[in-house]
């Protein structure tokens, strides 16, 4: 019993994975990291990149891509 409470006291004393991986890395570094894996996953869904003027989204088409910029008031 005393065992088991001694592993239990071992796994709440260390740090959550995501915090281990995140001590070394800047906020800078993470919010790019961030949005490349984003720009990746558009992309692996199929998704185009759609510009409008200094603004840009990611669409099936052009007919959606111009429905969510007037959603958004770009147009």
């Amino acid at each position: 019993m005393l065992g088991l409470m001694a592993i239990a006291m071992m796994n709440m004393a260390t740090l959550p994975r995501e915090e281990k991986i995140n001590i070394f890395i800047t906020d800078e570094e993470r919010k790019r990291r961030l949005a490349k894996a984003e720009i990746e996953r558009h992309k692996a869904n199929g998704l185009k990149e759609f510009f409008y003027g200094e603004n840009s989204l990611y669409a099936r088409n052009q007919k959606n891509a111009d429905r969510k910029a007037r959603n958004k008031h770009w147009l």
